[in-house]
């Protein structure tokens, strides 16, 4: 527990208590990516639009956080985008795969880690994640997970607090491991705080809804 703790401290010091403004988000992903600061014409008409925000970080790279913004729901996926152009694509709020940063992660299939972690329930589950190597080449792993229910956590969002319990999902292949951290609110499911490993060129990426 005592370990939660401080990563649940080092998330809400890398995501910070406000809203992030677009000149940060380029600048982290300027660095993570080795590409120049510019904004892409689809970002600046989010703006224009006021599309749903969702504030993320890289904590194991130890860069600040963004705001991405909302491009389009497909079922359950969402696709969020960056000033430049990548994109953080969520399933259920679990991570699915990213575009624009590299060696990430290319897609995921979470049919059964998302159905634990959502209805709060514990177990053994399965999960399949396809990466870009260096060679450009798309490598698909196969891990087993345990998911964990460690308890209610309030957490602030905003301005207000809010009730969510914490899940922890801990993932093992034949040479890799990673922990992926959940705070879910309990009458939706939905997943509003979280830290998931993105791969071992990003490490975790942090995510929070903006309300």
């Amino acid at each position: 527990m005592k370990r939660v703790l401080v990563l649940m401290s080092a998330i809400f010091g890398l995501l910070g208590c406000g809203t992030f403004q677009a000149p940060e988000t380029r600048r982290l992903l300027a660095q993570v990516t080795g590409q120049p600061e510019e904004i892409a014409p689809r970002y600046a008409t989010l703006i224009k639009s006021k599309a749903p925000a969702l504030q993320i970080g890289f904590p194991d790279l130890g860069k600040g956080g963004g705001t991405l913004l909302l491009e389009r729901r497909e079922g359950a996926f969402e696709y969020w985008l960056s000033p430049e152009g990548a994109q953080v694509i969520l399933q259920g709020g679990m991570l699915h795969g990213l575009h624009g940063f590299g060696e990430g992660l290319l897609a995921s299939e979470l049919t059964e880690p998302l159905a634990l972690v959502r209805a709060l329930h514990p177990g053994v589950s399965d999960r399949f994640q396809t990466f870009l190597d260096g060679g450009d080449r798309a490598v698909t792993r196969t891990y087993r997970c345990t998911i964990e229910r460690i308890g209610p956590e309030d957490i602030a969002l905003a301005d207000r607090l809010v009730s969510t319990v914490l899940m922890v999902e801990r993932c093992r292949s034949l040479d890799q491991s990673f922990e992926n951290f959940y705070w879910v609110v309990p009458a939706s499911g939905q997943i509003v705080l979280s830290r998931q490993w993105a791969g071992p060129f990003l490490g975790a990426l942090s995510t929070r809804v903006v309300p």
